[in-house]
């Protein structure tokens, strides 16, 4: 049996041995966790769709720099990237394509409409202001619109509360690399706010094997939110968010001096008003994203090249409390995105895309608890897009909570589509206004099953997702891919002591063009992340964390390289020496495994990092 095999086996064995024992567990209470699956707050285990948290406790376990970091140990999310920090960074969920996942900010969408495929670039995203991300897997399109046929991925920023906190960071380590993290936070009842600003810098090390030349970075980021509870009725907030990315690249695989330069910002303004004793609210909020990336290519065709992304959103939404439980939800929104091009070549400057679309919508949901233990949710969506006309999706979820052992078992079923992109539709040279939008649907099912008063828990996931009408280049843009993705996903968690903590998961996926029945690129069939966090004593904490990709191909061509399976293993400490003074450190890739996301550039070897943090 190979070892692919055999890590598939122990797994699926495993959890059916556990399914047995849990019909022989007694009653427990599962800890409820809020998430924004339903756009309303809802405890987790009413929530019919598969959505993984990572919590600030999490976030500072792993003392990742980039989200991707963090995404990546998750159960069903695929990454790729361009070598190391600072390079260009895609995230796939469930065997998607990257620009079918919705990317938010403390509810601002941040897709770039500049880009081919309308996809986020995580190359600049850093963790230090983020305090939760909720992964919401499966078609979301009846509640989130374009650009969530495969799920959502939402990023929380810390919100202040309590007495005045600063808190400061400074880190350096391998490859030069050099940070400084501050934060401010505080609040009282009627506001709140936080405040927070980092900067990095790193000397990097060629993204390519075909040279010796580093590839550095440096990046900044300032965000904040403020709050003001006005009245017990009446409530404003505002968040904002602004990143500097200055990177070099080694373009198609070569070696030289070419640089990316990437401004992004985002902000929210929003107001809540609170009707019929706290049964009926409503939200009104504006929003804004812009995404500047700039290219400097010394011996590329085109010299300079610019992509600039503009987002603004009008959206209204009320949430009526109906019966004890049950939430009866409606939205309004507008939509416009703008993109413009150029390319420099010689001397001479160029426009290319330089145009702009609105979509208006409207989305109704109702999420009734049928009985205390049993949860439905059933919702849709009409988008008119402003080149399409009117297109509509809808989505039905289930959730039931078994008295007898505090099993939750979810079901959910939607469908998706997604209109053709800026750059697609309106490019002078590959654009084609005849296309018309991506469709999709999807299902999954699954279970979580909490034993020993809480100390073990388990679950599993199945999906199957199949999408149409999927675009594809071909001297230009036409309708013709055609895709299925399916799998299982299986999570594991115990805490056998107060001191002890044991996580892991695997993916199984099986991910197809329908055309030619090849394997979809950079998807690895098997994925395996695991983690052991333990408290040696008072104020001191060792983590160790591995993950496990198998084989993939690189490209979607049928003589595709086959990019070979790598384990990689993370070491990290914290020591909290005082009650405002800690001191921490990681070793990533101890082993120093040789692999790569993507064929011809190198992932980081191994490296060490170490720090201090203080609080006041």
């Amino acid at each position: 049996m190979s070892r692919i095999n055999l890590f598939r086996a122990t797994l699926l064995g495993a959890a059916a041995i556990l399914s047995a024992t849990a019909a022989l567990a007694e009653p427990t209470q599962v800890a409820e966790i809020i998430v924004t699956a339903n756009k309303v707050p809802t405890a987790q285990a009413r929530v019919g769709s598969t959505v993984n948290v990572i919590d600030s406790a999490e976030i500072e376990r792993r003392q990742q720099v980039q989200a991707i970091d963090l995404l990546k140990r998750l159960p069903g999310v695929s990454i790729s990237r361009n070598g190391g920090l600072g390079s260009t960074s895609t995230v796939r969920l469930r065997g998607s394509e990257a620009g079918m996942v919705k990317v938010l900010i403390d509810g601002v969408e941040v897709n770039d409409a500049s880009g081919a495929n309308n996809e986020f670039d995580f190359n600049s995203l850093m963790t230090g202001d983020i305090e939760k991300i909720e992964v919401l897997k499966g078609p979301q399109s009846a509640l989130y619109g374009n650009d969530a046929m495969a799920g959502v991925i939402n990023f929380i920023t810390r919100r202040g509360e309590g007495e005045t906190r600063i808190r400061g960071t400074i880190e350096g380590g391998s490859y030069g690399t050099f940070r400084q993290q501050a934060t401010l936070t505080g609040g009282t009842e009627q506001a709140d706010y936080a405040l927070s600003a980092s900067n990095l810098s790193t000397d990097g090390f060629s993204r390519t094997f075909v040279g010796d030349e580093k590839d550095g970075t440096d990046a900044r980021s300032v965000s904040g939110r403020v709050g003001f509870q006005a009245s017990e009725i009446l409530r404003f907030d505002l968040n904002a968010g602004w990143s500097w990315l200055d990177t070099e690249f080694d373009p198609f695989g070569g070696d030289g001096p070419s640089d990316q330069e990437k401004e992004t910002w985002q902000v929210r303004g929003s107001t809540s008003l609170s009707l019929l004793d706290g049964k009926f609210e409503n939200s009104l909020a504006a929003s804004y994203a812009s995404t500047d990336r700039d290219f400097d290519e010394p011996t590329g065709f085109y010299r300079f090249s610019t992509f600039d992304s503009r987002r603004k959103a009008l959206d209204y939404q009320g949430n009526l409390h109906v019966r004890t439980k049950d939430i009866a939800t409606i939205g309004l929104s507008v939509d416009e995105e703008d993109a413009k091009t150029t390319n420099t070549a010689g001397t001479a400057t160029t426009t290319g895309l330089d145009d702009s679309v609105t979509t208006k919508s409207a989305f109704a949901q109702y999420q009734a608890a049928l009985t205390d233990d049993l949860t439905v949710t059933l919702g849709g969506r009409i988008d008119d897009h402003e080149q399409f006309g009117t297109e509509g999706t809808w989505r039905a979820t289930g959730a039931y909570e078994v008295p007898a052992t505090g099993t939750i078992l979810r079901a959910s079923y939607g469908t998706a589509n997604k209109a053709p992109t800026l750059y697609q539709l309106y490019d002078p040279f590959y654009g084609n206004t005849s296309l018309k939008a991506e469709e999709g649907k999807g299902v999954d099912a699954g279970f979580e099953q909490p034993l020993l008063d809480g100390k073990v828990s388990f679950g599993a996931s199945l999906f199957r997702n199949v999408y149409d009408n999927m675009i594809a280049f071909s001297n230009g843009y036409i309708n013709v891919a055609k895709a299925r993705t399916k799998g299982v996903e299986l999570t594991f968690q115990a805490q056998p002591i107060d001191s002890v903590l044991i996580q892991a998961n695997y993916t199984y996926l099986e991910a197809k063009d329908r055309r030619t029945g090849r394997d979809l690129p950079r998807r690895p069939q098997d994925t395996i992340n695991a983690s052991v966090d333990w408290t040696v004593a008072q104020g001191i904490d060792l983590g160790a964390a591995l993950r496990y990709a198998g084989k993939q191909r690189d490209t979607a061509s049928a003589t595709s390289p086959i990019l070979d399976e790598y384990t990689v293993v993370d070491f990290t400490a914290r020591w909290a020496v005082l009650d405002n003074l800690s001191l921490f450190g990681r070793v990533e890739n101890l082993f120093d495994e040789d692999y790569q996301e993507v064929r011809t550039y190198r992932a980081p070897g191994r490296s060490a990092f170490g720090g201090v943090t203080v609080t006041f």
